[in-house]
């Protein structure tokens, strides 16, 4: 009996044993980690961690190097600001447009014996190419270029596709049209400059005549002579009549 009821308790334990591993209770289950414990665990975050610290490190050693060399510091900082200014000036192709349009009315206000050959010429030309679809406009950060293409966009012409009848890039400075710079189209307004006056009118006068200077304006014979209109106009005395 002894030995029997000794077997049933070891029965017992070990059932009990089983039980409790098969079931475990609440209080013995692994916890998960939450959302925000993996992203602040997971390999994003320590990536971001990483490259936050790489940067705070680069920042450290600019500080530190602009300390120990200022001169270069201040050089690179005005380069940097300059490239910046430059970029948010650097003209669109929107305004190209609208200086050519500019351009065009100013020169219809004057007539054609009065207008500028020069300017009228590179002002029509300029239209051409845009009605024909041949302007083409390059952003380069600091500046802008507007160049002339060889045709449309839209042509379905064979030399219009082939690669070997493309314009090569040695002729690309030939194509240029205009830059722009700092909010200005500096060709276009090189162009437009004294467009009121006709250079053919003056064509038959001497060298030496066809150019006035800033003395010849503004010089004191000028002047003396420009006082002189004012005065009276003296009749000679006349010396004696015979009769």
């Amino acid at each position: 009996m002894i030995m029997a009821a000794r077997c049933v308790r070891v029965l017992w334990r070990r059932s009990c044993s089983a039980a409790a591993t098969a079931n475990p209770s609440p209080a013995a289950e692994i916890k998960k980690p939450g959302r925000w414990e993996r992203l602040r665990t997971g390999k994003m975050a320590v990536w971001m961690k990483s490259l936050i610290h790489d940067y705070g490190e680069a920042c450290k050693d600019i500080v530190t190097g602009a300390k120990e060399h200022p001169g270069k510091a201040a050089f690179y900082l005005s380069l940097f600001t300059g490239i910046g200014v430059c970029s948010s000036k650097a003209p669109s192709e929107d305004s190209f447009h609208c200086s050519v349009l500019e351009a065009s009315a100013e020169l219809l206000l004057l007539s054609p014996w009065t207008r500028s050959g020069k300017s009228d010429q590179h002002v029509l030309n300029l239209t051409n190419l845009s009605n024909e679809g041949r302007l083409r406009y390059l952003n380069l950060i600091v500046v802008s270029l507007v160049y002339e293409a060889p045709y449309d966009p839209d042509v379905d012409l064979y030399p219009a596709h082939c690669p070997h009848l493309k314009p090569r890039w040695s002729d690309f400075p030939s194509r240029v049209l205009d830059v722009g710079f700092f909010g200005r189209w500096w060709f276009l307004q090189s162009k437009m400059k004294d467009f009121d006056v006709n250079e053919e009118e003056f064509a038959h006068l001497p060298d030496h005549m066809r150019t006035l200077t800033f003395n010849d304006l503004h010089s004191q014979e000028n002047e003396r002579l420009s006082q002189l209109k004012y005065q009276p106009v003296i009749m000679p005395e006349t010396v004696g009549v015979t009769g």
